[in-house]
């Protein structure tokens, strides 16, 4: 016999987000209170103001936020929901009590909720609060919209924001790699590999590498070249894998459209591939006597592809599809893990002038890691910050996107010197001591 029972699923189906084609370019924008630790000063207003608000009351351990007060260094820290882009709290609940609004704002149902604490416990934060009169649990809601705490702030240590209606490094980055996928693939057609204007040339490293090998000689204006981009790299950094590349540019257009991905096998999840496939391209340019990989490269297969002489390139330009079909295993499957010219370029990037350093004062490491959400090149260790921990990055593996920068709320994914030590804004060791 079927069994007819209700379960809740039945009782209080999960809703499903609606994205529209914009969401996919440009995300909707994410409401949510920033805390500055240098201006609090514990007086607690806001847990007087939103415990009056809950309850009218003045209880602040009614309070949906919560002020931590450590009286030996003199420092405060505010508990409070971030409403995060994915709520652990909302998948935790097992009774569908927490929900997540259109408008970004994560609420409590409180004619479902059991107050059982597997919100709390999942949240990185624990910013669902048990009320320490009631032991109801009690959340922000940012006043829906008009958060009390915020304009009542004597020192101005809360604010307000709605999130970035625009994020201009995107609209840079996107714009630069238009541009440059139409120089390279449509105006200057197949000038990747070998770029002529006057008495400057500029050509492909790998493939400068593999001529060395297949030919056995040096020839000084492909010396030229090579040293030209070795210096922008160090410069940079691997500028051009993530600003101008147009194979970049096409896998960044796939990952936006790709909506599910399978993940990647284990043995082909390794960053030391891509060198093996470098090596092997110089090995078999010295053993044949021509560029070996330049006959499968995506790049040079798009920069040909354009005009009279792609129409007769079908099985060449096979390669694109095929490669940029591993984004449905993961972003940058062939940056990652494949490619030889960013091999080649994460040699020259060893040298780097530049870094980013994730975890500046203001960084919400426990609930936020948007960063590690949004890298490309998967560098940014997530698990580390969710200890509350600066996660070092690999400049080798970096592709100078800045998305991390672009996207932090809080200020705190920052571009440094290399010898410049630390995070900026942290409390050192030293200072912890005193």
């Amino acid at each position: 016999m079927q069994d007819e029972r209700l379960g809740i699923d039945d009782l209080r189906p999960r809703g499903l987000e609606k994205r529209t084609l914009m969401d996919l370019f440009m995300p909707r924008r994410r409401p949510f209170i920033l805390f500055d630790p240098d201006r609090c000063t514990g007086c607690g207003t806001c847990e007087i103001l939103c415990s009056t608000r809950n309850t009218g009351k003045i209880a602040p351990a009614s309070a949906s936020l919560r002020i931590v007060r450590d009286d030996a260094r003199g420092r405060n820290l505010a508990v409070y929901c971030q409403h995060c882009r994915k709520p652990l709290c909302v998948e935790a609940c097992p009774t569908r009590a927490m929900t997540r609004g259109e408008d970004g704002i994560v609420r409590i149902e409180k004619l479902f909720c059991t107050s059982c604490g597997l919100c709390t416990a999942a949240c990185p934060e624990a910013a669902p609060l048990r009320d320490g009169r009631t032991a109801e649990i009690r959340k922000c809601d940012l006043c829906e919209g008009d958060p009390l705490c915020v304009k009542h702030c004597p020192n101005g240590a809360l604010s307000y924001t709605k999130g970035k209606a625009f994020r201009w490094i995107k609209g840079v980055r996107w714009t630069v790699q238009l541009i440059s996928f139409l120089l390279l693939v449509m105006v200057f057609l197949g000038t990747f590999c070998y770029f002529n204007a006057g008495s400057f040339g500029l050509s492909c490293p790998t493939g400068t590498l593999q001529n060395i090998f297949a030919t056995g000689r040096i020839v000084l204006a492909g010396l030229a070249s090579f040293l030209a981009i070795f210096l922008l790299t160090v410069l940079l950094g691997r500028f051009f894998c993530g600003w101008l590349c147009p194979f970049g540019f096409v896998l960044d257009l796939v990952d936006r459209i790709i909506p599910k991905k399978f993940g990647l096998p284990k043995f082909l999840k390794t960053r030391m591939a891509k060198y093996g496939i470098l090596g092997g391209a110089a090995a078999g340019s010295a053993a044949f006597g021509f560029q070996v990989f330049c006959t499968v490269c995506p790049i040079g297969t798009l920069c040909r592809s354009y005009g009279q002489q792609g129409m007769f390139r079908g099985a060449e330009m096979a390669i694109v599809p095929l490669l940029a079909g591993l984004e449905l295993t993961e972003r940058r499957s062939w940056c990652r893990y494949f490619c030889p010219v960013g091999a080649l370029l994460a040699l020259f990037a060893k040298l780097h002038l530049l870094k980013i350093v994730i975890g500046a004062k203001k960084c919400k490491k426990f609930s936020c890691i948007q960063c590690a959400e949004v890298c490309p090149m998967g560098i940014i260790d997530g698990d580390k910050l969710r200890e509350g921990l600066s996660p070092e990055i690999p400049m080798t593996e970096c592709i100078g996107c800045l998305r991390c920068l672009d996207r932090c709320p809080y200020g705190a994914a920052k571009i440094r010197f290399r010898w410049q030590k630390g995070v900026p804004g942290e409390v050192t060791g030293a200072e912890v001591n005193r």
